[in-house]
């Protein structure tokens, strides 16, 4: 009796409560803008000087950009020349040259609100155009378990969660080619439309790249349909798939106050300035908390489990 009722403590309280992670899956546009978000045109070029007898200096632009260069020659003889580029011959004998504005270099984001949108735009193009090829690895590494209290039985239940708990070295590397569904779809994408539920996001450069890191607010145990925005962005199980499961052992009954609890939601990426994603990686603390369960005969309260969840995204190609 003991070992059937170890048996299904193993499968039910590991194997159908913490069964493997469901994926989710997001189209960029690439524009360049201000720190205020306002788009900055590439194409427009400052307006020439005045070609009146009497030479009139470019207005000061309000960025460091250097003001164009104009080179006039006037019937009346006097020519006034400043810097120069392109040339233009009026009928009343006018000489005009105006350099093209100096190439302008992307804008480094440095607000939490500019990283994020950043990021957001690198996985969303991804995730709804399927821009790029790339591989993708999802694990789980198993920490404490106290669910009968006796080290060894724990142990065992552990091994038995191994059966359902892929390290990284045992899970199988999934492929998402570039244009088909399995690259929108194997890919987590960002629909939040605001950053009130992160606590930080960083960027460093990392000679071309951008080493970016958002760190998300923790949530206690995700709903359907309740605005999880762990749920939106990530990996995590939801308490109705948990519900269904355990509704469906017949031995087990009295289930309540179960918390599955994300802690240090981290998302790291590195990005080009230009928005190309080279690497990928969500990573999560669970702590699993059983307030109480019947299994037969046996009543069980404040029990514990502890994993982590990781996915990784690498070798992209677009």
């Amino acid at each position: 009796m003991k070992k059937n009722i170890l048996r299904v403590l193993s499968l039910v309280l590991v194997a159908a409560m913490l069964f493997a992670f469901a994926a989710c899956t997001q189209k960029l546009e690439i524009r360049i803008v201000d720190k205020d978000g306002k788009d900055v045109s590439l194409g427009g070029l400052i307006p020439a000087a005045n070609t009146d007898d009497t030479p009139t200096a470019a207005p000061t632009p309000d960025t460091p950009t250097q003001a164009p260069v104009t080179e006039a020659t006037t019937a009346g003889g006097t020519e006034t020349t400043t810097a120069g580029g392109t040339e233009t011959t009026t009928a009343g004998g006018t000489e005009t040259t105006t350099a093209a504005p100096a190439p302008s270099t992307p804008t480094v984001p440095t607000t939490k609100d500019e990283i994020v949108a950043f990021f957001a735009k690198a996985v969303n193009d991804i995730k709804n155009n399927g821009s790029a090829s790339y591989n993708k690895k999802e694990y789980q590494t198993m920490g404490d378990i106290n669910v009968t209290g006796i080290g060894a039985v724990d142990n065992a239940i552990k091994g038995v969660a191994g059966n359902y708990f892929k390290g990284e070295d045992q899970v199988d590397l999934q492929v998402a080619e570039k244009g088909t569904d399995s690259s929108k779809d194997k890919m987590h994408g960002w629909p939040l439309s605001d950053t009130s539920k992160v606590v930080s996001a960083t960027l460093n450069q990392n000679g071309g790249n951008y080493d970016i890191t958002i760190v998300m607010q923790d949530e206690d145990t995700p709903h359907k349909g309740g605005g999880s925005h762990l749920d939106a962005v990530g990996s995590v199980l939801l308490w109705e798939d948990i519900d269904k499961e355990l509704q469906g052992v017949s031995i087990l009954s009295n289930y309540e106050n179960i918390h599955v609890r994300y802690t240090n939601y981290t998302i790291t990426a590195t990005i080009s300035p230009d928005g190309k994603l080279s690497a990928l990686r969500h990573h999560t603390d669970i702590s699993i908390d059983i307030g109480s369960a019947k299994i037969l005969f046996a009543t069980l309260k404040d029990k514990h489990v502890a994993l982590e969840n990781t996915m990784v995204y690498s070798n992209f190609v677009y």
